[in-house]
């Protein structure tokens, strides 16, 4: 039970891993399996002074955050999209301070890196449970202000 944990994190990333690597010859294969297990151990050992273990609720708690994020990343492209081609009158950059209200450095690392991949938004400080983000129109600003992102981060969040 002790390597099982380990073994699935290997397992994962091997498989996405392969899924974005796109070259599967043998020499290329070695270096990922030996970089996946790499970076299995060094996930492994920076939990261990924390102490912070995520039980077996993340396996499909995370893959329906990251469905809901994949949409939302979707909404924001065509958003950014629409600035672009758009007139420049449409931007109106804004600086947020948002409270995070985050239970564990689990959910606010996720939340941080989840403003950050959607187009328009940039994560810029994370100090305690405040977050300080770049958005390019006071729209988007808003809508992380209403907490929706953090309401999904907080679902997927098992402590």
């Amino acid at each position: 039970m002790r390597l099982l944990r380990p073994l699935l994190a290997v397992i994962a990333l091997f498989i996405v891993w392969l899924l974005w690597g796109g070259l599967y010859k043998t020499p290329v294969l070695q270096l990922g399996i030996a970089s996946c297990c790499l970076v299995a151990w060094l996930t492994h050992r920076m939990a261990r002074p924390d102490q912070e273990t995520h039980g077996w609720a993340l396996y499909y708690r995370v893959p329906i955050y990251w469905i809901w994020l994949l949409g939302q990343m979707i909404v924001s492209n065509i958003q950014v999209l629409r600035m672009v081609l758009g007139p420049l009158s449409a931007l109106s950059p804004t600086i947020v301070e948002v409270d995070a209200k985050a239970s564990s450095k689990f959910a606010l690392t996720l939340l941080g890196n989840s403003i950050t991949l959607t187009p328009g938004t940039l994560t810029i400080d994370i100090d305690d449970n405040k977050i300080t983000a770049h958005c390019l129109t006071a729209a988007t600003a808003r809508d992380l202000e209403t907490g929706a992102m953090i309401r999904r981060v907080a679902a997927v969040d098992p402590n």
